[in-house]
């Protein structure tokens, strides 16, 4: 091989020199239209106007009036559906409280006359039962439930009172602590309830073999075991009516320890009414009508009871019956307006209801004599005011219709009927009552 002189190669040509102005090269139409939604926005102001937002909060607003309007509502029906319901439960229990109690009227043990002991001659007396219409109270109530610093205003509330006398079984359950040695007292222990309960004048029944019914006499008594003394002329004369002594002192010393023993106090005077109560102490210028019930002894001589005022203290009530005996009351309801009684001497073929007690005296002995007249051979009674017959209901068929009316707690515009007005919302039931001890045949 022959070696000459070799030949360089040449470099590539260099690229073109680019001026300033062409040194990138322009983007396409179509990457223009593909990355235009990734562009910042080239003014960093830029958002809402105000015009915007005003519209937006003024929208707001306006959703939140209407929700909040909405959700006022739904919590008025709420309150108003509760305050009715509680309406309605409060006379379903007044109504049942009442119609319990005046099943035991006339209950009577043991059985005796009380001739010359209660008057139902005199229709002003205070008569064995009785129903007193038209009696009037005043209430005071907030007018405005939405300003309850208020003074109150005053109300006028009618009603009849029904009043009657019964014998009460105490709520004791009692044996013999041991066999009497002395005709004059007998050592009891209480298994239920206390001796506390028993007073001067209750009846003692001994419910062995030797069955004897003897008064309490002395006292007070407490605790479960006390030596009870007996009064020897409390109990009527069978036949005569005269307090005489008909049982006396034990007749019987062979009752053995264990034997039962129950309590009974006797002429008991049960009066339904409705009374304005303070219920509130921390505001007591504001009551509330109340079905109340009060209880005492039959006065003696048959004078009218004189009861005591609304919202007498415990201390008043203890004396405040007749010849200082007590009276025990009790609230059966709260929001009670108006009670009203009817009596039916016919079982229900008419009714009788005057402005007076003695007007319907008068049209219960028209019905009680064709009562007797149409029925000879039960021995119903002829008549309401029969001396020889005072507790003349328990041979009598009488038929008792009570209507109660509740309201509501406070007043509300959805309640009246008149626009921009306050109105209670009111129930009314009625019970027709059968005392299980009426209408006994003779």
């Amino acid at each position: 091989m022959s070696s000459g002189p070799r030949r360089s190669r040449a470099p590539p040509p260099a690229p073109p020199r680019l001026s300033p102005a062409t040194s990138a090269p322009a983007a396409s139409s179509a990457t223009e239209v593909a990355m235009s939604p990734f562009r910042k926005a080239s003014d960093p102001t830029q958002g809402f106007s105000l015009v915007e937002l005003l519209v937006a909060l003024v929208f707001i607003s306006l959703l939140m009036a209407g929700m909040l309007r909405v959700f006022g509502s739904a919590i008025q029906g709420f309150a108003t559906a509760n305050e009715t319901i509680k309406a309605q439960r409060d006379n379903r229990w007044a109504l049942q409280a009442l119609q319990d109690d005046l099943q035991s009227a006339g209950y009577f043990f043991p059985i005796r006359p009380v001739v010359g002991g209660i008057d139902n001659v005199n229709a002003a007396n205070q008569n064995p039962l009785m129903v007193l219409p038209g009696k009037t109270v005043t209430n005071k109530f907030i007018a405005d439930p939405n300003n309850p610093a208020a003074a109150p205003s005053d109300e006028t509330l009618t009603f009849d009172e029904f009043q009657f006398v019964t014998d009460q079984l105490l709520p004791i359950s009692a044996r013999l602590a041991a066999t009497p040695s002395d005709p004059n007292s007998l050592t009891i222990t209480a298994t239920l309830g206390d001796l506390s309960q028993v007073r001067a004048g209750d009846f003692a029944v001994i419910l062995d073999p030797a069955h004897e019914v003897v008064t309490v006499g002395g006292g007070p008594y407490s605790g479960t075991t006390a030596t009870i003394a007996l009064n020897a002329a409390a109990i009527q004369d069978q036949s005569t009516g005269a307090f005489l002594g008909a049982f006396g002192n034990l007749k019987s010393l062979t009752h053995q320890a264990g034997a039962e023993v129950m309590f009974i106090r006797p002429n008991q005077v049960v009066r339904y009414s409705i009374l304005p109560m303070a219920l509130d102490p921390s505001n007591t210028a504001v009551t509330v009508p109340c079905l109340v019930r009060d209880q005492t002894a039959y006065p003696a001589g048959g004078a009218l009871i004189v009861w005591p005022a609304a919202n007498a203290t415990q201390l008043a009530l203890a004396t405040a019956g007749p010849g200082g005996a007590p009276v025990v009351r009790g609230v059966v309801a709260e929001n009670v307006t108006n009670l009203r009684f009817d009596l039916s001497a016919n079982q229900g073929q008419a009714w009788t209801r005057t402005g007076t007690w003695a007007g319907t005296l008068a049209n219960l002995n028209a019905q009680l004599a064709a009562m007797a007249a149409a029925n000879p051979g039960i021995g119903y009674a002829a008549s309401a005011q029969d001396p020889a017959n005072p507790m003349w209901y328990r041979t009598a068929p009488l038929l008792i219709r009570a209507d109660l009316t509740t309201r509501t707690l406070v007043r509300r515009a959805e309640y009246a009927n008149t626009a921009n007005t306050l109105a209670y919302r009111t129930r009314t039931q009625t019970a027709f009552i059968q005392p299980r001890n009426f209408g006994f045949g003779l």
